[in-house]
């Protein structure tokens, strides 16, 4: 689901601000129990974010649209994930594969799912134009293509080299969510459909904002207050 205007010119600034100062190099899960580690899949940088009142919005936002019966609890700490020239995130779920390691119950099962906006998609701070950023784009390869109709082309890449699948354009504000399990009779499964990776940025500057929603809740502590 391509979601037009899901944050604010307000709430994209202040994001930034509680973000500025604190990326670091982004990690991927590692075998394991819990654990993360660095990568050459994943070049971006990304931090977590504290839960003022503004982020506590988002939250809530996030919640409504997944339907009320979701608390908060099964939210993992909101994370800022920011993409400079030739950075990007190679194909991958964010479901785990290794739920053993990563999805247990004690830590709040796997990722039922996911939203991802962009936050800036420019070249400074002062200017968040989408006309600013080239390349840096979503790439779905095993969704079908929506109908080449010209007003898609405003949330699609109609243009994008990538042949397979679709591409969703980096707008400042909008988002995309989808869900990453799918129902295997009493158990839940990874959709490989979902299967997704962050194009590489050719000029310019993307920062993005992950909001996973888990099956059960998190463990204390892990969301903070």
């Amino acid at each position: 689901m391509y979601l037009e205007g899901f944050l604010s010119a307000e709430e994209r600034s202040h994001l930034q601000d509680l973000a500025n100062g604190h990326f670091q190099h982004s990690a991927v899960a590692a075998g394991a129990a819990g654990s993360s580690a660095i990568h050459a899949v994943r070049t971006s940088q990304s931090t977590t974010i504290p839960r003022d009142s503004l982020v506590r919005c988002i939250e809530d936002r996030a919640l409504a649209l997944q339907g009320f019966d979701t608390p908060p609890s099964h939210l993992e700490p909101i994370q800022l994930v920011k993409y400079g020239p030739t950075q990007d995130y190679h194909y991958h779920t964010d479901w785990f594969t290794d739920a053993a390691a990563h999805a247990t119950a004690a830590q709040g099962g796997n990722r039922a799912s996911s939203i991802f906006a962009y936050v800036r998609t420019a070249g400074s701070n002062n200017d968040n134009s989408s006309s600013v950023l080239t390349g840096g784009g979503t790439n779905f390869p095993l969704l079908d293509v929506p109908l080449r109709d010209e007003r898609w082309c405003r949330f699609v890449d109609c243009d994008d080299e990538y042949e397979r699948g679709v591409t969703f354009r980096p707008v400042a504000g909008n988002a995309i969510y989808w869900e990453n399990l799918v129902r295997d009779g009493a158990a839940t499964r990874g959709d490989q459909r979902t299967l997704h990776a962050g194009l590489p940025v050719v000029s310019g500057e993307k920062v993005g904002m992950n909001i996973w929603t888990r099956e059960a809740p998190l463990p204390p502590g892990v969301r903070g207050k």
